[in-house]
């Protein structure tokens, strides 16, 4: 009977297989990590996904797995798909093919044909495989296709970015296709790749999965890829282990920066995971506006204060435009409705007017700010940048400057910023500006005043200061009891 049982049970398995793979489901084929892949994919309505993946995470089987999946699922479909070198189709992506074409029923598996480097499937669809070297990427370009995949795009060696932008983006402006670029972390942090990474990350649509996200992936199953064994070998087999360059940028997705071209090289991974939190808001605190503007590029307002007590400056939010949305009016519209929203004493509803707004010195904006819409900004001194840019590095690795997580502009150029060959600007960064964030930092701290004390008199006096409710704390949430007793005693405002 158990023999029975089991001959069943393996018939319903196989069964079960078949009806999925004609319904063009074999997501069941994908391990934890490629499924959360998976998911996150399927989220992203951009055009563009970017993932930057671990060493031995399986990417190369996980976008074979959506090429074969697209294609069975629509007839007719186009996938284009391509990696660095025209070998690496025949020794990488074919025995990944017959991998997982294994178990496919005879009616829809595919023929490949040799020739031209297609898979083509019974219902019509096809896999048109391709290098990017040689000019071999051109032999896909024009027609439609519905997915097109970049496989190990750090390292193509051609411009990744014309391979995108003119042989497979008009390739799916009809059938609103997507692209996926998937590779490990770049060696040079100024390659096409890197500059995708940084832009999705500034989107929020960066897909991101070190070494220890797989193993966290993989805790508890029965047969993992990864365990905490293998992995220990693998840091093992590096000279530095878990801070060996080659081991960050291969298993944890780092983009390491040329220390000598790097803008902030303090601001590291561990840094950041340090600085880039909540601040909690001081009582009394001198707030500050600093401005970088850019019209074609990025215009980057930074809302922050000082917190006199412990020396630090806060950058508590970001404000950024160009392009059409950058006019005087919206600027001046929005930088008010962000300081409402900042600087509002939750007791009156006054708006605590910033101690100084700084911008660089476009002399034409401060003033229309100023003449039309009652917003002063100062031109900031703009002398020694490299001066200023190193005292910008003293503090952030002095740890002198806390970030809030909702700054994702500032974050990812403080991270990605670099130097012009000439050091006297920074380059390109990819979305329309030259790190701007960064220069808005250095104006900021170059203006703050330490020395000045913004708690009044008294403050730490026993009588006034023991914790009866004296000084209160106008940003803290207004349902606490001090606040309550104060309602009671005065006609708060109800509205501004």
């Amino acid at each position: 009977m158990s023999d029975i049982g089991d001959y069943n049970e393996k018939k319903d398995i196989l069964e079960a297989r078949d009806i999925l793979w004609y319904r063009g489901n074999i997501e069941w084929k994908l391990d934890p990590t490629q499924k959360r892949m998976y998911k996150l994919w399927k989220e992203n309505s951009e055009k563009i996904t970017v993932i930057n993946i671990s060493r031995r995470v399986g990417k190369s089987y996980f976008l074979t797995i959506l090429a074969i999946q697209q294609c069975i699922k629509q007839p007719k479909s186009i996938v284009k798909f391509l990696q660095p070198e025209q070998k690496m189709v025949r020794t990488n992506l074919r025995p990944i093919m017959e991998e997982i074409l294994d178990d496919c029923p005879t009616k829809l598996r595919p023929q490949f044909k040799t020739q031209d480097n297609i898979y083509k499937f019974p219902n019509g669809s096809e896999i048109q495989l391709a290098g990017t070297d040689g000019g071999n990427a051109e032999k896909i370009r024009g027609g439609n296709a519905d997915l097109c995949l970049i496989d190990e795009a750090a390292f193509v060696k051609s411009e990744l970015r014309y391979l995108v932008n003119s042989v497979l983006i008009p390739t799916t402006m009809l059938t609103r296709g997507k692209i996926i670029l998937s590779s490990t972390s770049p060696k040079e942090a100024t390659h096409d790749f890197a500059k995708y990474m940084e832009t999705a990350e500034i989107k929020g649509t960066l897909i991101r999965s070190t070494i220890f996200d797989a193993l966290d992936d993989n805790e508890g199953l029965e047969n993992p890829r990864f365990t905490e064994e293998i992995v220990n070998e693998i840091i093992e087999a590096y000279p530095s282990g878990i801070a060996d360059d080659e081991f960050r940028r291969e298993y944890m997705c780092e983009i390491l920066q040329n220390g000598d071209n790097s803008v902030i090289p303090e601001f590291t991974n561990e840094l950041e995971a340090e600085i880039v939190k909540e601040w909690p808001k001081p009582t009394f605190c001198d707030k500050y506006v600093s401005m970088d503007i850019g019209f074609r590029d990025l215009t980057v307002v930074l809302f922050a204060y000082y917190d006199f007590e412990n020396a630090v400056a806060v950058i508590e939010d970001e404000l950024t435009m160009n392009g059409k949305k950058m006019t005087t009016k919206r600027l001046a519209e929005d930088i008010i409705l962000k300081e409402r929203h900042l600087w509002t004493d939750k007791l009156t509803l006054e708006v605590q007017k910033p101690y100084m707004r700084v911008s660089d010195n476009n002399l034409i904006v401060i003033n229309d700010l100023q003449r039309l819409h009652g917003i002063t900004f100062l031109p900031t001194q703009k002398d020694n940048k490299e001066s200023a840019v190193n005292n910008t590095r003293i503090m952030i690795g002095g740890y002198q400057v806390y970030i809030n997580p909702r700054c994702t502009t500032l974050i990812s150029h403080l991270k990605h910023a670099t130097w012009s060959k000439s050091r006297d600007k920074f380059t390109r960064s990819p979305d329309m500006g030259h790190y701007d964030a960064v220069d808005a930092l250095v104006y900021l701290l170059r203006n703050i005043d330490k020395n000045k004390n913004p708690f009044p008199k008294g403050y730490a006096h026993s009588h006034l200061n023991a914790g009866d409710g004296k000084f209160l704390n106008p940003y803290y949430d207004d349902t606490t009891s001090s606040n309550s007793v104060f309602k009671k005693m005065f006609n708060v405002k109800k509205k501004i």
